[in-house]
């Protein structure tokens, strides 16, 4: 035998047992003796890259049985191990891009928002732009645009966006009825979402959501001292009590489709087991942690910071686990994602699907490379009217694949988390085409922790997996 690699492992344990996760094919291996004593001679005596140990094959196998030998090549059947230089394939960047179809669109109703949020990375909702309200006129040939550029797509996803998109709420409504009405014409069923503040919700504005299966998301940041610490209203009053009383008629009036919130993580944040059963104990479904998008000292998370964060995430996660075992539900999105991701053998080439399927319409018509690029020069990629600049896509993709970002290559979540947001990239390391390397470890460390919650849940109660991720079948670990 040669020098082999074993390449791209993440090695963690779960009880009692050692467990590997392959990051190229997504398998999931529980180590036996025979396995467990080649991954510890390859941590200890192999040369390392990142996740990857190259191994002398000849060296290992000296004086060993033949059952080792063995376990090497069942090792190199799963793609674990691998002659040097041989590796699993990545999606390749695609060397056309004419035909790549447009399959969500986030409309930008208004450049402007009601609400002065500490860390906005929107500048107040105005993306650094003269307020904006799309009229009726863009958000038609942007539904016709849509329509047009889905291709064979048999379904398409709008999401309603801002700014604080209830700012424009005539042109709301006519999009979800309009988009509705050309599905129909066109033989697609289109998909509604929305993202809002919850402070300007009518009644009659939430019959509307019901009504037409809108998923909707919520923007809190947990109690109301949480909240009003970072989310004021223009005027400098708290925006936690109008939010509050929304969404308890909210989630009273939308059934037809989930009601989530996501809080913003900033310094200082608040304990995360009081924020999630807090907004939990308000009928929303789920709730999503996001640290904040800053510089600011005085908001960004530092490693003390991120520590506990994971430390907290950690705890939750073992709540997790005690409910998945009783088939029941906890709404800790971020967990939820992790082991939809793990269970359906995620194979990502990009950090997200910006640019590939993914576009945001600004509220005067420009394309850009998603929401949070939305008014930015740079990243415009086309226009609703003369289409996508299929050559800036082809080059941003060719860009932005994760077989460009080199740290990336031997990590274990190389399919994962494929590098990174770009626009954390941009704002942390200056360049939208680097990896998120300020997340690099902690991301290590919460893979972990969702791969253990992983196995646990797989061994007491696989369906539950199967429900979470919609699949209807069992991804087993392999023994």
């Amino acid at each position: 035998m040669e020098t082999l690699v074993l390449s791209n492992i993440l090695h963690f344990e779960s009880g009692e047992d050692e467990y590997l996760f392959h990051g190229l094919t997504g398998n999931i291996l529980k180590l036996d003796d025979v396995a467990k004593e080649f991954v510890h001679f390859a941590k200890e005596l192999g040369d390392r890259t990142g996740d990857s140990f190259h191994v002398d094959a000849s060296r290992y196998l000296d004086g060993r049985a033949a059952d080792h030998r063995d376990m090497l090549e069942e090792l190199m059947q799963l793609e674990i191990v691998n002659p040097a230089g041989r590796f699993s394939a990545t999606p390749l960047a695609p060397k056309q891009t004419e035909k790549l179809p447009v399959k969500t669109l986030v409309f930008h109703l208004v450049n402007e928002c009601n609400l002065r949020c500490t860390y906005c990375y929107a500048g107040d909702g105005e993306y650094g732009a003269p307020k904006k309200y799309m009229t009726m006129e863009t958000a038609d040939r942007a539904i016709e645009f849509l329509m047009e550029n889905s291709f064979q797509e048999e379904s398409v996803t709008i999401v309603l966006f801002g700014g604080e998109p209830f700012l424009n709420w005539k042109v709301l409504k006519h999009i979800v009825e309009r988009a509705v009405e050309q599905g129909e014409k066109w033989g697609k069923k289109v998909h509604f979402s929305l993202t809002t503040n919850g402070t300007l919700m009518t009644t009659e504005q939430m019959q509307f959501l019901h009504k037409y299966q809108i998923g909707t998301s919520v923007s809190m940041d947990g109690t109301r001292v949480a909240h009003d610490k970072n989310r004021p209203m223009a005027g400098g009053q708290g925006s936690y009590e109008r939010v509050s009383k929304n969404v308890a008629q909210l989630v009273a009036t939308h059934k037809s489709a989930p009601v989530g919130t996501r809080v913003t993580v900033a310094k200082g944040f608040e304990k995360l087991e009081t924020s999630l059963a807090h907004l939990l104990s308000k009928g929303f479904y789920e709730v999503g942690f996001a640290p904040v998008t800053e510089t600011d000292q005085d908001l960004a998370l530092g490693i003390e910071d991120l520590n506990e964060l994971l430390r907290q995430f950690r705890e939750l996660s073992d709540r997790y686990v005690e409910h998945a075992l009783r088939n029941e539900y906890l709404g800790f999105s971020n967990l939820t994602n992790v082991l939809k991701e793990l269970h359906m053998g995620t194979n990502k080439a990009y950090g997200c699907g910006a640019g590939l399927g993914f576009f945001a319409v600004s509220p005067d018509g420009g394309l850009f490379l998603c929401h949070r690029f939305n008014e930015n020069e740079q990243f415009r990629m086309g226009d609703i009217y003369s289409g996508v600049d299929r050559n800036k896509q082809r080059q941003m993709l060719d860009e932005l694949h994760v077989d460009r970002k080199e740290s990336c290559a031997t990590c274990s979540l190389k399919h994962i988390c494929s590098g990174g947001c770009y626009y954390e990239a941009m704002e942390r390391q200056g360049d939208y085409r680097r990896p998120n390397a300020h997340y690099c470890d902690w991301m290590h460390q919460w893979i972990t922790i969702g791969l253990q919650v992983y196995v646990r849940i797989l061994e007491g109660n696989p369906a539950f997996l199967d429900t979470i991720s919609g699949t209807g079948k069992e991804r087993c670990v392999s023994n």
